[in-house]
């Protein structure tokens, strides 16, 4: 499904690490996507992370968030078998892997998952289409770098957003690299929004989105006061 226009008065509303579920986040979990589809959300971003045998998985990080899901810490990550007998073993949340996302999305042509993988990006993202091709059209890539837009333009990707948070360059320099991309959105913190050089992009056409939003007031004074068109939640209402 293709997101063609983003309206000031109606926010695209994306459900941040599969939306919040019985108050709690960055589960990326079946059932947290289930639970905010059914609420109205069309647009959901989830985290990836690399197991210890290079497999992906549905994860904001081995540390503090697989804590937070699972009940328990590890020192360091876990092999995807190790996973699946983590996913087995819990009575809660249960995080996807790209194969049970992959056959939800499907179920849902109506859905986009917004990809947010930390590390090895573009080698994530060839390894998603490579082994699950029918998921490509309903993929929002997220970049981190300008230099990873030609590579992901050339694999077909035509809604891309780059998000700032590991570009270490100057706001300025974003607004010279972005004359030369076509983005669905830069996203960035509420703070980098309300920068002079992220409003004058935002006057050239350019959409800004802005995570991770839970406050209706915050939320509205973004769109209303610095023109924002998207906002990454956990909890906030989809309409």
């Amino acid at each position: 499904m293709a997101i063609t226009t983003l309206s000031q008065a109606q926010p695209l509303m994306i459900a941040h690490a599969g939306g919040g579920i019985n108050g709690h986040n960055y589960s990326n979990s079946l059932e947290a996507l289930e639970y905010n589809y059914n609420k109205g959300f069309r647009t959901f971003e989830i985290d990836f992370s690399w197991t210890s045998d290079d497999q992906l998985v549905c994860l904001h990080d081995w540390k503090k968030r697989f804590k937070k899901v699972f009940g328990y810490s590890i020192k360091q990550p876990l092999s995807y078998h190790e996973f699946q007998m983590a996913l087995y073993n819990s009575n809660d949340l249960h995080p996807c892997t790209v194969e049970t996302l992959s056959n939800w999305v499907i179920d849902n042509p109506d859905v986009n998952i917004v990809t947010d993988v930390k590390y090895l990006n573009i080698k994530a993202i060839k390894k998603i289409i490579g082994t699950y091709p029918k998921l490509q059209n309903q993929l929002i890539v997220q970049f981190y770098q300008p230099e990873e837009y030609p590579i992901l333009k050339k694999m077909g990707f035509k809604q891309l957003i780059w998000i700032l948070y590991q570009y270490k360059g100057s706001l300025k320099s974003v607004a010279n690299h972005v004359e030369s991309m076509d983005l669905l959105a830069l996203s960035m913190r509420a703070s980098q929004v309300k920068k002079k050089s992220m409003q004058g992009i935002q006057k050239k056409g350019v959409a800004l989105f802005v995570y991770t939003i839970n406050k209706e007031v915050k939320m509205n004074k973004l769109v209303n006061n610095y023109s924002v068109s998207g906002i990454y939640t956990d909890f906030l209402s989809p309409n």
